[in-house]
């Protein structure tokens, strides 16, 4: 089996993996803005990925493209919904209105991902629903915003703009385009970015904290 991540575009992706684990690991630990910094790395990661597969497509080894489909697949789970899901449920302390955040956006990431496994991409080259890789990105804006909104009404927000989400997630009418070519170094960048001041911002929370 190991013999997959020798292909590039795999072994991208196993990297991403790590990020993940990392960033899930963090935010279990009360540490959830450094938790989605390094999530966002995994979610930049899973661009490139792509961008690699499709640059070497005609170089790849039989099966390598199949598995690496599988394999960012599982991925997508875990940025798009899994890490989302358990920054919702800490920060809404297992509130009611967390829970069906969080069941709306996994029944919804579950059907969208199997929907685009079999599906795929429109003729043009653009998803059907809103991509769950919407998810992690939204989670740092949020984290972002949070010193401006009222203690008391960022869990609700956040909820709620979840439970939107999980809609559009599988409102096939909404068409957004994916992100490549000269798309994905941009996309890297502002990650990389937000990611930093996300650390900043979880490095200043736990000084505070120890006042």
């Amino acid at each position: 089996m190991l013999i997959y991540l020798r292909d590039y575009a795999n072994a991208i992706t196993a990297a991403g993996y790590v990020f993940a684990i990392l960033g899930l690991f963090l935010a279990l630990n009360g540490r959830i803005e450094l938790g989605t910094a390094s999530m966002l790395w995994m979610w930049f990661l899973d661009h490139w990925d792509g961008h690699v597969a499709r640059k070497m497509d005609n170089r790849r080894r039989p099966g390598m493209a199949d598995f690496g489909k599988s394999f960012d697949g599982f991925g997508d789970f875990f940025h798009g919904v899994l890490f989302p899901s358990t920054v919702i449920v800490l920060i809404g302390n297992g509130s009611l209105l967390s829970f069906i955040a969080v069941l709306s956006l996994v029944m919804a990431g579950a059907l969208r991902l199997s929907y685009f496994a079999n599906v795929g991409l429109t003729s043009n080259a653009r998803f059907q629903g809103i991509p769950v890789s919407y998810d992690t990105p939204l989670v740092a804006i949020f984290l972002l915003g949070k010193p401006a909104v009222p203690d008391g009404m960022f869990a609700t927000l956040l909820c709620v703009a979840f439970i939107v989400l999980a809609a559009l997630h599988v409102a096939t009418p909404v068409q957004v385009p994916a992100i490549r070519g000269k798309a994905v170094p941009v996309a890297s960048v502002v990650a990389a970015c937000v990611s930093v001041a996300l650390a900043i911002l979880g490095q200043l929370n736990t000084g505070f904290g120890k006042c």
